[in-house]
């Protein structure tokens, strides 16, 4: 199996556990959105448009009806309550944002009401006429732009098929500046305006070399990590760590692919034996990584930007929080921001981008013990995370 489809088929299990929350959630709006965030994450690993819902439908056949009729097919017919909303909310009203100081565009609302009664808005933020941000969120954000008038913000009613068409042009011909959050919109904008897109290349490429790591940094980062958890450091080799490691062979000896990938990461000869100082390497092996061909073009860009600082927050925050937190990128920021030995934070227009990249790499953990089935600090998580930290950068 190539690198490729190890991305795949990791993506494809992943989404498969996530469409659970399609069973508790009380709107049409909220499983389009679920929906549009799979097929953007989809396309961003090179998966193929129209591939996606045949790959998921037999474990999930809602989550893949949703997908299927958000690529172009027929709405589903049975299901939660909210299903007879999917495909029929209409467009009601069109409002175009401006900033009054400079009288430019800002972005657009589009508010829309399904026959259930549900109300909810898609709004577009735009830069110099460059679209750069995307959500779905609650009826009402022009009633709360109007609100803003006073503080310069102008609003302008403008006819349906108009904003429409000015939004179009707003996506085709320009180069994508979409977070990870607006992009995992996109399909959902696309599929609701019955518009197309066809971003420029850019004509650049993603410089894949692996930057040279500051051996400063690395050994500033273990040291505070030694001192902040020393008492878990001088613990004898619990029995929780020797279980971890030899699921983890066990998943070797199958060829499980988030497995092998782990050696690839950490520049580790994949037929090594999986001895203690092995396995604390594979742990750590995104904190110090060598190799990330296996990850895509914006994987591989937000994880080499992640600062010690980071990494820091991160082992501290898991490494004293109790067994059983339940743990996503959301999580792992709020450690960084509240890490007493750490005097930087994590601003709010980053955190959502760092969640994300967070995210890209906890299944390394989830396979080693460090985190459980379910996501959750593990058992062993106390010990290995720190001397796993002091493996991959000392």
């Amino acid at each position: 199996m190539t690198s490729t489809d190890q991305i795949r088929a990791r993506y494809i299990d992943e989404l498969i556990g996530s469409a659970r929350m399609l069973e508790t959630v009380e709107s049409a709006a909220v499983a389009e959105a679920w929906a549009s965030g799979a097929v953007a994450e989809w396309a961003s690993i090179g998966g193929s448009p129209g591939q996606l819902a045949p790959r998921i439908e037999g474990s999930s056949p809602l989550a893949g009806a949703l997908i299927d009729w958000l690529e172009g097919g027929a709405a589903p017919h049975s299901g939660a309550e909210w299903v007879a909303d999917i495909g029929a909310h209409v467009l009601v009203r069109a409002v175009r944002l401006i900033d009054g100081s400079k009288s430019s565009e800002i972005g657009w609302i589009f508010e829309y009401l399904a026959p259930s009664g549900d109300r909810h808005d898609l709004s577009v933020t735009t830069v110099d006429g460059v679209v750069v941000g995307l959500s779905v969120g609650p009826g009402g954000l022009a009633a709360a732009a109007e609100d803003d008038l006073a503080r310069g913000l102008r609003i302008e009613e403008v006819d349906i098929d108009i904003a429409v068409s000015q939004v179009q042009q707003s996506l085709n011909g320009q180069t994508s500046q979409l977070s990870p959050a607006a992009e995992a919109t996109l399909p959902l904008l696309l599929r609701r305006l019955g518009v197309n897109h066809e971003f420029k290349d850019s004509g650049t490429s993603v410089d894949r070399t692996m930057p040279e790591r500051d051996r400063d940094d690395d050994s500033y980062a273990t040291e505070l990590i030694r001192s902040a958890l020393r008492s878990q450091l001088d613990t004898e080799v619990p029995d929780e760590v020797t279980v971890a490691r030899h699921t983890f062979m066990d998943r070797l000896a199958v060829d499980d692919p988030d497995a092998t990938v782990l050696f690839e990461v950490a520049g580790i000869d994949p037929t090594s034996d999986v001895d203690l100082n092995t396995f604390l390497r594979l742990i750590g092996a995104y904190l110090a990584p060598v190799d990330l061909r296996a990850h895509t073009d914006q994987q591989f860009t937000a994880l080499v930007e992640l600062e010690p600082a980071d990494w820091i927050g991160v082992i501290l925050g898991l490494s004293r929080s109790p067994v059983g937190t339940p743990v996503d990128g959301d999580v792992l920021v709020r450690f960084i921001n509240r890490a007493p030995e750490i005097t930087t934070t994590i601003p709010a227009a980053d955190a959502p981008r760092i969640s994300w990249t967070f995210e890209q790499m906890l299944f390394s953990w989830q396979i080693t013990g460090v985190l459980d089935a379910d996501g959750a600090v593990g058992e062993a998580a106390h010990w290995l995370l720190p001397h796993a930290a002091i493996a991959a950068l000392g």
